[in-house]
């Protein structure tokens, strides 16, 4: 037992409202809790306590309503190797129950909103770190969710990639989504983040 205050893993007392239509950030240092914060509001961990609601769904009740509503983008992309990121987006788009030409139409707003036009024939274990994050962040978008949880979504991109990044984020916005982005740099969030 801990009995000197210092908790050895988790988040404690988090409380944060993410509005439609706004980029909050989550700024600390590494290893202050912000993945494990996204990860429970991903629904992939689960809190000890306290409750969470995204796109008007408990997490805990509604699990499945919650996933619905919400994109995940982790800081490293788990991906299939072989694969090509046209391949990777479709088959995304199937887990979503997105085919045909429905998928075909998603995947190429998809290509042409994260820059990866140019990549759509190439394998995703040749993609550098910077394209890895372009595909990760497509592969949130493939439902179109209202909530959009972003862990270290610039993390390896150029500045050009990053420009092209916070456009997209800021449409993506201005059309109603929530975001809420997690960095340990300061600079990027001030870009990024309204609030």
């Amino acid at each position: 037992a801990v009995d000197d205050g210092i908790r050895p893993f988790g988040v404690d007392g988090l409380d944060l409202v993410v509005p439609q239509g706004s980029i909050l950030g989550l700024l600390g240092p590494n290893g202050a809790g912000k993945t494990t914060s996204v990860r429970i509001l991903a629904t992939l961990l689960r809190p000890d306590n306290g409750s969470i609601r995204i796109g008007g769904h408990d997490t805990l009740s509604d699990t499945v309503a919650a996933r619905s509503a919400l994109g995940w983008m982790p800081d490293t992309l788990g991906a299939w190797n072989t694969l090509t990121v046209r391949e990777t987006l479709t088959a995304v788009c199937a887990m979503y129950g997105i085919a045909g030409r429905a998928a075909t139409t998603r995947v190429d707003t998809l290509l042409d909103s994260t820059a990866l036009r140019p990549l759509e024939a190439q394998r995703s274990h040749t993609l550098s770190r910077g394209q890895k994050q372009r595909l990760s962040l497509a592969r949130a978008l493939v439902h179109q969710p209202r909530v959009l949880l972003l862990d270290e979504p610039a993390s390896g991109l150029d500045p050009e990639a990053r420009l092209t990044q916070r456009r997209a984020l800021e449409q993506l916005a201005s059309e109603g989504t929530a975001i809420l982005i997690t960095s340990h740099v300061l600079d990027e969030l001030e870009q990024l983040a309204s609030s």
